[in-house]
């Protein structure tokens, strides 16, 4: 009775939703050749790649740029200070949103380029901010522009402002100042002498340039004059390169080698990438990269349900703290950086570990299993059935009652696999289905989704992505049988044994059936998706943008070969600077 009732509430909702891969009908997805095999890219050296618009620079960005610029302009002594006095207007720049083709679904906050009155406001008032406390005492004059700023001296004003610009301003600018740069900001100085507040302006003038804000390119010499295809310049190629792996601006020597015009040398450029790629902030970058990409924007704070009945029942004896959830998440990226910084690991070795990456005392005894240090090697999983991504407790709690594997299966779907989906249709129900005092969850969704036109998107591309995972319970921990829990009461009912078993068609029309989640995983790494999905989404958070598989394919092509060639996770990351993509730039109308 309940579940017939249940999908009889669902049955008009249902009525608009089209579900497929790549957005079009059931039988034939758009990107899903006829032959059913994975989509795959083809390299056309003749194809331009899409040109973009003007891109800024992200929070993180912005905010790293200035704890740089003033460790290298402030007295060391003083750099703490200045850096909690300008605090407030870092805290109050706009946060990036997670934007992509499927947004929270694998996005990242590098894509957002929105602009808003905002942004404008809230980074004038952090230039205004930084130049006054660089500028506040002579001392931090004198640290900012030389002695030259602060003696009593007036014949040497000119050259001292003028020096000074030329070097903060190739720093924040990251780029060479031309000698109509020196005019434009100083003229609002006047004529000397000079003082603490003409020094204060100037700051703030170049703290609010374009060339700051933004990631402006000229480009240099044509790849292709019909295509408006060009190389970047050296400084361009520097900032690119410092603020893919490091989120900040170029050192001292990548600044030294883009102003000698050494680093559009092949064999110099290839050894900048390979130093900056080895130094320790790449792995705050890479960090951002697996956080972003592997954290499920429905799963609830675990400790939020706490003192409801079902929740409660479900969770017996243990009582998850509102550190759990950032835990699970932060084992993910712990995972993905040993595999990718701390050894030659590969796409394989994301998808098959057996290794606890938990550090919280929480999470490690939800697993069995010790605390990682961070440092040495990883404990062994004890359960046979906790292997690689899709077992991680972050992969498969929710923070409800139940397991909600129509979500489970989305994101499975839309950021691992990087196929879409088709929105459900307006009216559909919102509220995620609860606990059943006579049925499973694969029993509630199934009743849910099994009739009406949305049953084509769920009972093929969705639901079965979910239901491989049910052996774990809604806490992130193993199970053999399922809680059948009174939603209202909190009553236990009964149980009933899991079903993980599904046919998941990782490839349109594949009738191969899995029986958990790890033989998911196995059918996802032979079907080639998983890692060409991983091509796409870094490509996405290398250049700020979402991939156009037909004018990005060479770019594509050249990470997912890497991949499907078992290269190491390090080699594809690193190599990513070394396409030509990463190099050069389409000028044209857009562009």
């Amino acid at each position: 009775m309940l579940l017939a009732s249940l999908a009889a509430a669902l049955t008009a909702a249902s009525a608009a939703c089209t579900g497929s891969v790549g957005g079009g009908s059931d039988s034939t997805p758009p990107g899903t050749p006829p032959d059913g095999s994975p989509e795959a890219f083809t390299c056309e050296p003749g194809l331009a790649p899409a040109s973009v618009p003007l891109r800024r620079l992200s929070r993180a960005q912005l905010s790293n740029t200035v704890r740089d610029l003033v460790a290298v302009a402030a007295p060391p002594a003083e750099r703490g200070a200045i850096l909690e006095a300008v605090a407030p207007q870092l805290d109050a720049l706009p946060h990036d949103d997670r934007e992509g083709p499927h947004e929270h679904w694998g996005g990242f906050t590098r894509v957002d380029q929105t602009v808003t009155q905002e942004h404008v406001e809230r980074s004038y008032a952090l230039a205004t901010a930084v130049a006054e406390e660089l500028t506040r005492s002579p001392a931090r004059l004198e640290a900012l522009a030389g002695r030259c700023a602060t003696d009593e001296a007036a014949d040497n004003d000119d050259a001292c402002l003028d020096t000074f610009l030329r070097a903060f301003g190739e720093r924040a600018l990251r780029r060479a100042v031309t000698d109509d740069d020196v005019a434009f900001y100083r003229a609002p100085a006047g004529a000397p002498p000079f003082d603490a507040a003409d020094y204060r302006d100037m700051v703030t003038q170049l703290l609010a340039a374009p060339s700051f804000l933004y990631f402006v390119e000229h480009g240099s010499e044509a790849v292709d004059e019909r295509l408006a295809i060009h190389e970047v310049d050296p400084y361009e190629l520097a900032s690119r390169l410092a603020y893919h792996f490091w989120q900040t601006l170029p050192d001292d020597e990548l600044l030294e080698l883009a102003r000698s015009g050494e680093l559009a040398r092949d064999d110099v450029y290839r050894a900048q990438v390979d130093r900056v790629f080895a130094d320790p902030r790449t792995r705050a970058a890479l960090r951002q990269f697996y956080a972003e990409w592997l954290r499920r924007p429905d799963v609830a704070e675990l400790s939020s349900r706490v003192g409801t009945p079902a929740f409660d029942t479900l969770r017996g004896d243990l009582t998850p703290t509102g550190e759990l959830r950032e835990a699970m998440f932060d084992e993910l990226a712990d995972m993905a950086l040993y595999y990718s910084l701390d050894t030659r690991g590969t796409i394989d070795d994301l998808y098959t570990s057996r290794k606890s990456f938990a550090r919280s005392d929480e999470l490690a005894a939800l697993y069995g299993v010790p605390p990682w240090d961070g440092e040495g090697e990883p404990p062994d999983f004890v359960e046979p059935e906790r292997q690689g991504l899709l077992t991680r407790a972050g992969m498969v709690a929710t923070g409800s009652a139940n397991t909600r594997p129509i979500m489970k299966g989305v994101f499975v779907r839309r950021a691992l696999l990087c196929d879409d989906l088709s929105p459900p249709p307006a009216n559909v129900m919102a509220t995620p289905p609860d606990t059943a005092a006579s049925a499973t969850s694969r029993e509630v969704v199934t009743a849910l989704t099994g009739t009406g036109s949305c049953a084509g998107c769920h009972t093929n591309l969705i639901n079965p992505l979910g239901f491989a995972t049910e052996n774990f319970d809604a806490l992130g921990r193993l199970r053999a049988e399922e809680l059948l829990i009174d939603p209202v009461t909190g009553e236990l009912t009964g149980t009933a044994p899991v079903d993980s078993r599904a046919v998941p068609q990782i490839t349109w029309g594949d009738p191969t059936e899995v029986a958990d989640g790890r033989e998911l995983q196995g059918l996802m790494l032979a079907s080639g998706k998983a890692q060409s999905c991983f091509a796409r989404v870094y490509f996405r958070f290398t250049f700020g943008r979402t991939e156009d598989a037909a004018q990005d394919a060479c770019a594509l092509a050249d990470l997912e070969g890497a991949l499907l060639d078992g290269a190491p996770l390090s080699d594809v990351l690193r190599r990513v600077a070394l396409t030509p993509a990463f190099r050069q730039r389409n000028f044209g109308e857009d562009g």
